[in-house]
């Protein structure tokens, strides 16, 4: 992808921002939270973030612990999770865990400020615990809590937080918290709401791979069947959803 095509790109939609690999995506939204987690600080309010799992997160993570624990007013963020699977924190799969071992115990986060999704027990009663801790946690919006910011990530089949192409219904529940279920492995998992995310300050999508390109493509130029992939719905609805991506996820933009 060349800078010019970048440019022009960028100037049609000021929401997508291309970088040449995941590490500068990456190191993009780590400046970006550095920059809001700041701003909070001098106002001295807490700077409420949910984060997504995958790999593309576990690289932001890395890149916080090492390069910014020590520029990042950490006591002054609280953190919450978009979507949890439903394994013990020790579990490989545990999007806590992971997050655990990336960036948790490499920054000065304080406990009474780390919110996690216990994935170990009954689903149900996890979705209405955690609705409850959003509920007495954070200030509302339209009857919804409000995060500052709340990242995600997109799979190849467009599905973003654990809202899946086969139950859009999560998108407008009434319901902050739901269980989900995965359409392949059938694994349950509790996410965040589609009203929920779209409540939030500012949506920031991290999404790199060439794996992604086809879906992304669907949904930012709103081809046929874009509003069966749930990413979409997040990026028509939410005030503004922003796109940082590499130059793989965004070759056929």
């Amino acid at each position: 992808m060349n800078p010019s095509f970048v440019k022009c790109l960028n100037a049609m939609n000021q929401n997508l921002h291309i970088y040449d690999t995941p590490i500068d995506a990456a190191r993009a939204v780590a400046n970006l939270i550095q920059e809001k987690a700041k701003e909070k600080n001098k106002k001295s309010l807490p700077f409420n973030i949910a984060l997504s799992g995958g790999n593309t997160p576990r690289l932001l993570f890395n890149l916080l612990s090492k390069e910014y624990a020590d520029t990042i007013p950490w006591h002054f963020i609280r953190l919450f999770w978009v979507d949890e699977r439903c394994v013990p924190p020790t579990h490989a799969e545990s999007n806590y865990g992971m997050t655990y071992e990336s960036l948790l115990k490499n920054v000065p986060v304080h406990d009474a400020n780390i919110f996690p999704i216990q994935g170990e027990i009954d689903p149900n009663t996890e979705a209405k615990h955690y609705q409850h801790i959003l509920e007495n946690q954070l200030p509302k919006r339209n009857g919804y809590p409000k995060f500052d910011l709340i990242l995600l990530g997109m799979g190849d089949d467009g599905h973003t937080a654990s809202i899946f192409p086969d139950n859009l219904k999560l998108l407008h529940s009434e319901l902050f918290v739901s269980v989900s279920i995965h359409p392949d492995s059938n694994q349950k998992r509790i996410t965040l709401t589609g009203e929920t995310i779209n409540q939030a300050d500012e949506v920031v999508f991290l999404i790199t791979g060439a794996s992604k390109a086809d879906a992304l493509k669907k949904i930012i130029h709103r081809n046929p069947s874009f509003e069966s992939l749930p990413a979409s719905y997040i990026h028509a609805q939410s005030v503004p959803a922003q796109f940082y991506l590499d130059k793989a996820a965004a070759e056929k933009l």
